[in-house]
C-alpha cells in the first residue's frame, strides 16, 4: 500500500462459510478492497484500500514466456471445444429425442438444468475448497463423475 494513503477501518475479514459469504456478498458492491494490514510488531488490523488501476493489458501480456503461452491457448481451445459441444448438442434435440425415445422439450430441460446446475455444483465445491484445501473436494468431484460411468443394473 502506499504511505500517504489514508487507512479508513474496515469490518475483520469474517469466519465460516455464512459469514464470510454475507460479508462477500456486501464487498461486492463496494469499489475499495478489504486488506489485512500487518505492522512492524506483528499486529494485524483490516483497512479499505483503494485498488490498482487497470493496466495496459499489453504490457501485461510483454512478459509471457512460451509456456505460459501455450498454457493460455489450452485453456482457450478447451473453452473452445466445450462451447462446440455445447452448440452442437443444442442442435440435435430433435436427433437426440428420436434416439431416446422422449420428448425435444426433455433434452431441452436435461440441458437447461445441467448449465444451470453448474454454477450450484461450482459454488458447493468452491466452498468445500476453501474449508478443506482443493485436493479432496476434487477428489470427492472425481469420484462423484467416474460414477456416473458405472452401468447399474436394471
Amino acid at each position: 500500500m502506499a504511505t500517504d494513503q489514508k487507512y479508513e477501518p474496515a469490518e475483520p475479514i469474517a469466519k465460516g462459510i455464512l459469514p464470510t459469504a454475507k460479508q462477500s456478498i456486501s464487498d461486492l458492491f463496494k469499489w475499495k478492497q478489504r486488506v489485512v494490514v500487518e505492522n512492524d510488531l506483528g499486529e494485524t488490523h483490516t483497512v479499505w484500500q483503494t485498488p490498482e488501476p487497470l493496466k495496459n493489458p499489453i504490457s501485461l501480456m510483454a512478459p509471457l514466456s512460451a509456456r505460459d503461452w501455450i498454457f493460455f491457448f489450452v485453456g482457450w481451445f478447451a473453452w473452445t471445444a466445450d462451447a462446440f459441444d455445447f452448440h452442437a448438442l443444442s442442435i440435435q434435440t430433435v436427433k437426440l429425442s428420436k434416439y431416446f425415445d422422449t420428448s425435444k422439450t426433455a433434452i431441452t430441460t436435461a440441458i437447461t438444468l445441467t448449465l444451470l446446475l453448474r454454477s450450484v455444483g461450482a459454488a458447493i465445491f468452491g466452498l468445500l475448497g476453501d474449508r478443506f484445501g482443493r485436493k479432496w473436494p476434487m477428489v470427492l468431484n472425481l469420484f462423484v463423475l467416474g460414477m456416473q460411468s458405472v452401468p447399474v443394473p436394471l
